[in-house]
């Protein structure tokens, strides 16, 4: 085979695969807050009871499996680096879903530092939202 029909045949293989790959346009965006009624935040104190990782798909279809797995990046001696807290799922019941996942506080307290939500739809990572806990306020 000579080296021109080669890489002609290379460079194609490439663009069929790269156009299956972005076959799914779907995007996801997501933000942190502590409820449906505050807006979005990235910094959160030790006592807060509850935190959300609101989210919202375009191109996606009813029946996709999304995830969303808190992972705690840095909170020094609390736990090892990049640390899996929790991961919740839910089902999507429309297209272009959107929906929260919710995170309950610890018994003893949100450890300081940071952390991030990662959200898959599928097995295919969508999206990541990074966000701080603070030491709460001396009372």
């Amino acid at each position: 085979m000579n080296m021109k029909l080669g890489w002609a045949l290379l460079f194609a293989f490439v663009l069929v695969g790269s156009s299956v790959v972005r076959a799914d346009d779907s995007k996801v965006e997501a933000a942190m807050a502590v409820d449906k009624d505050t807006k979005p935040t990235d910094t959160f104190t030790a006592d807060t009871p509850k935190l959300y990782a609101f989210f919202r798909s375009k191109g996606t279809s009813k029946g996709d499996k999304f995830r969303g797995v808190l992972v705690a990046d840095d909170v020094g001696s609390a736990a090892p680096a990049n640390t899996k807290v929790v991961e919740a799922s839910q089902e999507a019941d429309q297209d272009d879903y959107y929906g929260a996942f919710e995170f309950d506080k610890p018994t003893s307290g949100w450890p300081v530092g940071k952390y991030h939500v990662d959200i898959y739809v599928g097995d295919d990572l969508m999206t990541t939202v990074k966000f701080t806990i603070e030491a709460a306020a001396a009372q």
